[in-house]
């Protein structure tokens, strides 16, 4: 994996803004596999040679393409099928969480679950009718489907004169996965979370064979806290997060330490944030995870204080870390002054070979496309800012 040896390197978190003809390329999807293939070869060679151009070093394809419904599941894994949505049996594990947590923002609330984060050009949010539900047992079919979307993304990398080199790969963690689909089969919250990671563990090797730096996604890390029902003790939450990672772990046990990174969140959803689980409360149990890379929010203003943990708390040997140093939640473009500040705080705690700079999630779906690449330029330019600052001339 590489390090800030000569300067501080930036990065992202994997989701990118949309394609233009993101619509077109969604419907082909169902109707046309080979012009799905074609247009996300066609989004993924405009996204790279965007990443280039803003002097963004470690890309991803941007995901754009990636969904979670049934024909996804199917390519996968039996087990899985698709039930109406109901009162009681949301599409996915936050739905309804937040509103129950703060009260006190009710009329917020009743506006945000209409409208949603930021409107997308080109896409139109529907209420979700289905639900996906684990009623059987998770048996994975191999690795075809990941194989062909790597080859997909791979032609698209090479259309941009693009090396792999440089790329990584995000997948969800099983915690994450968990987030979108329902149990209804596995007696116990260990057996099903163990199945999801059987589940997950081919996948995760397709990507790192086929020379990516394999991200795992994992906002569970923090998130499920505030959507427990009931509501968890902080004792019996960290218990609960010690076994998803080690589930996540075994699904990880066959891949090398140094070609996996590992992300967490406090959400992408534009909201209060009043209830987000303090970072010190997992940071020891983040540390377990099997993972040279550690990508975790920290520009936002509910965790941009989060640095002074890292005072008692030491970055293994070898270890990387990748603190966002611009937010997906607001509109607000960090200046370069700002952003360098933040990549000093970090290198001069953890050591500046160790901290690349990065974003606290997406850009896709979570700003306007035109906000999310001005962020983008904001980081490298504060990276050069700060570089400067940390390899003075002659060291």
């Amino acid at each position: 994996m590489q390090r800030s040896e000569r300067r501080i390197l930036t990065t992202h978190t994997g989701r990118l803004p949309n394609p233009l003809n993101i619509r077109e390329l969604l419907a082909a999807r169902a109707t046309n596999p080979a012009q799905f293939d074609a247009l996300v070869q066609g989004g993924v060679a405009d996204l790279v040679r965007k990443q280039v151009a803003l002097k963004n070093d470690l890309h991803s394809d941007g995901e754009f393409w990636k969904a979670r419904d049934q024909m996804y599941y199917d390519s996968r894994a039996t087990g899985v099928a698709m039930q109406p949505v109901t009162a009681d049996k949301p599409a996915w594990l936050l739905a309804h969480q937040l509103e129950r947590q703060m009260p006190e923002f009710r009329e917020f609330y009743a506006i945000y679950d209409a409208v949603g984060n930021t409107p997308m050009p080109g896409v139109t949010l529907q209420p979700a009718t289905h639900r996906a539900v684990v009623t059987g047992p998770l048996e994975y079919r191999g690795q075809g489907a990941i194989k062909h979307e790597i080859a997909v993304v791979k032609a698209g990398i090479a259309a941009a004169g693009a090396s792999v080199d440089d790329f990584f790969f995000p997948l969800l963690s099983p915690g994450w996965v968990a987030h979108f689909l329902g149990n209804e089969y596995y007696q116990t919250e260990e057996a099903y979370f163990y199945a999801l990671a059987d589940f997950c563990q081919g996948d995760y090797e397709a990507v790192v064979e086929a020379g990516f730096v394999l991200q795992i996604d994992d906002p569970a890390l923090v998130t499920r806290f505030g959507m427990a029902n009931p509501p968890l003790s902080i004792a019996a939450y960290r218990k609960h997060v010690d076994m998803r990672i080690e589930a996540t772990n075994y699904a990880l046990r066959h891949i090398p330490e140094d070609r996996i990174r590992y992300h967490t969140c406090w959400g992408s959803w534009h909201t209060p944030h009043t209830t987000d689980l303090p970072f010190r409360h997992v940071i020891d149990l983040m540390l377990k995870v099997k993972a040279q890379a550690y990508s975790v929010e920290a520009a936002d203003v509910r965790h941009q204080l989060d640095w002074q943990l890292w005072e008692d708390v030491k970055l293994p040997e070898g270890k990387i870390y990748i603190p966002g140093v611009v937010a997906h939640k607001t509109t607000t473009i960090e200046p370069p002054e700002l952003v360098a500040d933040r990549i000093v705080t970090y290198a001069r705690i953890m050591g500046r070979e160790n901290v690349i700079a990065g974003t606290d999630c997406g850009y896709g779906n979570r700003v306007y496309p035109d906000i999310g690449w001005a962020k983008m330029r904001s980081v490298a330019e504060g990276a050069a800012l700060a570089s400067h600052q940390l390899w003075p001339r002659g060291s």
